[in-house]
């Protein structure tokens, strides 16, 4: 096993601004009449929308496992136990950027790489946006019917009512906090983690070009990342749209690196 020993934590908060409605869905345990079909998921105490964290972890991994080639045949994600249906006993390398960064729940005999990295807090909605949206007398979210078109006579389907979408709408602001932890694994002074690191910055740049949340094919959860920061050891470091990279390579990008 591999010596590793903490060695630091990054921090990153910022903004995510939608551009387009979002949905989340919570779930639906009873049919009101006239209500709405798929609610987005609210703060059971403040009623308010928000985004959970592994939402966005979750779409970021999914996102990385394509550019980085480690989709499994199954659909389940990359690490699960039995990775490989012809080896259930597959050992994976301890540097992988995709377990290191995002975890896995691998036996200690294959996986060696020490605990996850990143933790993604949930986002709240900003409450300057709030307090702006209900002084103007608008509600927090909206709602968007959708059909299905028969396709012969090209209008709604008979015998199948449109649905009723509840969406938080675009120019909604979100706060974006994220840990990282660094560790130095057999003395290399995090060298390793850094570039996890900056494939997981890489991976907000994907997520801005993809979607989040629901119904992204429908033009639904386009989002944009603003005034992301980073904190180490006491500094800031703006990261002033650095991580939107146009194409990744073999090997981590250079978006940051410690002073």
């Amino acid at each position: 096993m591999p010596e590793i020993k903490e060695f630091g934590r990054v921090t990153g908060e910022g903004r995510i601004h939608l551009l387009s409605g979002l949905h989340i869905g919570a779930g639906k345990d009873s049919v009101e009449i006239g209500g709405t079909d798929s609610p987005v998921i609210k703060h059971p105490h403040t009623g308010q929308p928000y985004i959970p964290g592994s939402s966005i972890k979750g779409r970021i991994r999914f996102l990385l496992e394509w550019a980085l080639n480690r989709v499994r045949e199954d659909g389940k994600p990359w690490g699960a136990e039995g990775n490989n249906p012809h080896n259930t006993n597959q050992t994976f390398e301890a540097d992988d950027p995709i377990l290191r960064t995002f975890g896995n729940a691998l036996k200690s005999e294959h996986w060696q790489g020490g605990p996850t990295r990143l933790i993604v807090r949930d986002a709240p909605l900003v409450q300057d946006w709030v307090q702006k949206t209900l002084a103007a007398g608008l509600p927090l979210t909206e709602e968007k019917t959708e059909v299905v078109i028969d396709r012969i006579q090209g209008k709604a389907l008979e015998g199948v009512g449109p649905r009723t979408i509840e969406r938080v709408p675009a120019s909604a602001e979100f706060e974006f906090n994220f840990s990282f932890r660094l560790y130095s694994v057999d003395k290399d002074d995090a060298k390793g983690d850094i570039a996890c690191l900056n494939w997981w910055l890489a991976g907000l740049g994907l997520l801005e070009q993809d979607a989040l949340g629901g119904s992204g094919s429908r033009g639904y959860g386009r989002v944009r990342f603003e005034n992301l920061t980073l904190h180490y050891n006491g500094r800031d470091y703006p990261l002033d749209g650095r991580f939107r990279i146009n194409r990744l390579e073999s090997t981590a990008p250079s978006i940051w690196e410690p002073d």
